[in-house]
């Protein structure tokens, strides 16, 4: 197939759009802080397993010449204390057309962010297809884009580490915190993957779909509950490494052809010594912890109000999704309340934004009768 090939015949327009990341990070202590004064201002953020897929029959918008599918997967974004870290070259990225013939790959490992913490090993693979063996009237279909994403061991603020936060956290806080020379956050290895394509019709037209899917990892904060603080882990029989949540996404074009269908694990969640607690997805809580330290659990389950389904079968999107800790420290002050000194919060496994678009009848619809699978045309070639 030519690299400058056209694009599809008379597919209908149709597109697909993922989003999403592995892990997020962001921290702020300090600043103006009444009654204990003004103290050194810590900010910084960072984002791991970022993902960006999408593909278009239109062509993807700010690229150069025929490109209709794109794949991105970032390994690290990261800043801190109003600098940006220099590790957003770290991606890997493909594109279609032209069509290469093997993923694109990057994989670093023992990755330390300044002010943000340890990372033991991340790696990426995108792949971008655009071809006839997968699009076309009377096609069996195949994957436009995938992505796989693997994360190690990451570690983020240790307060022995980073000087300034560990003195202000030692001379604001109320209480000897349990991770004085650990990382407030730790998280165990897990996996991100992302697949769109289309799907052969019994009429020989084409429906179009996405799934996204992951493996939560046990998420600890303060040193994790064996050291007093806290851990939020898979119940029972989950240490595995297949993935433990999946979403699908899935279009026809046809009245009752739209649907989305998700899968999210039961966690639970351990503080010290005490009994685990059960969560499931919609579980958001707050308690405390230490005295001036406590910490919001929310297990997000996909959003009623952001999931979209059309009647005609045309368009499904879907956003959510996720597990996010939030640890808040505070001071107690007679009268005014508590005061928040500073606070840090840890995202894992989310997808702002998935959806999937396809034309009345779908992909190929007015591609006439499919006499032969063998024998369609499309991007200007007849196989």
């Amino acid at each position: 197939m030519p690299a400058h090939a056209a694009a599809p015949e008379n597919p209908g327009n149709f597109e697909i759009k993922a989003d999403g990341y592995y892990g997020t990070f962001r921290f702020d202590f300090g600043g103006d802080v009444p009654i204990a004064g003004s103290v050194p201002d810590l900010e910084g953020n960072a984002t791991v397993g970022m993902v960006q897929n999408e593909v278009n029959s239109e062509g993807i918008e700010g690229q150069d010449g025929d490109v209709y599918s794109r794949s991105i997967g970032s390994l690290i974004d990261a800043s801190a204390m109003d600098t940006e870290i220099p590790t957003h070259f770290y991606a890997a990225e493909q594109v279609a057309l032209p069509e290469k013939a093997d993923p694109d790959t990057v994989g670093v490992h023992d990755l330390g962010v300044p002010g943000i913490g340890n990372l033991r090993g991340i790696s990426s693979e995108v792949k971008a297809n655009w071809n006839d063996d997968v699009l076309g009237h009377g096609s069996q279909g195949g994957v436009l884009t995938e992505l796989y994403s693997g994360v190690g061991q990451l570690d983020l603020v240790d307060a022995g580490e980073v000087g300034q936060l560990s003195g202000i956290l030692s001379s604001m806080a109320p209480v000897d915190l349990p991770v004085g020379d650990g990382p407030l956050f730790s998280m165990g290895e897990g996996q991100l993957l992302q697949e769109s394509g289309v799907f052969g019709k019994e009429d020989g037209s084409q429906g179009a779909y996405l799934e996204v899917s992951g493996r939560f990892s046990d998420l600890n904060l303060l040193g994790g509950a064996e050291n007093g603080g806290i851990t939020v882990g898979l119940a029972a029989a989950s240490d595995t490494e297949e993935p433990n949540a999946w979403g699908r996404l899935e279009a026809t074009g046809e009245p009752g052809g739209a649907s989305f269908d998700y899968e999210l694990p039961a966690l639970e969640l351990q503080v010290g010594g005490q009994e685990g607690v059960e969560i499931e997805p919609g579980f958001d809580e707050t308690f405390e912890v230490l005295p001036g330290v406590s910490v919001n659990i929310n297990f997000a389950d996909y959003r009623d109000d952001d999931i979209e389904v059309a009647d005609d079968g045309t368009y499904v999107a879907a956003s959510g999704g996720g597990l996010s800790a939030r640890l808040i420290f505070s001071l107690p002050v007679p009268v005014a309340g508590d005061i928040e000194l500073g606070h840090a919060e840890m995202g894992i496994l989310s997808f702002p934004e998935a959806s999937v678009e396809v034309p009345q009848g779908g992909l190929y619809a007015d591609g006439g009768d499919d006499e032969d699978d063998d024998d369609h045309e499309v991007l200007g070639v007849t196989n």
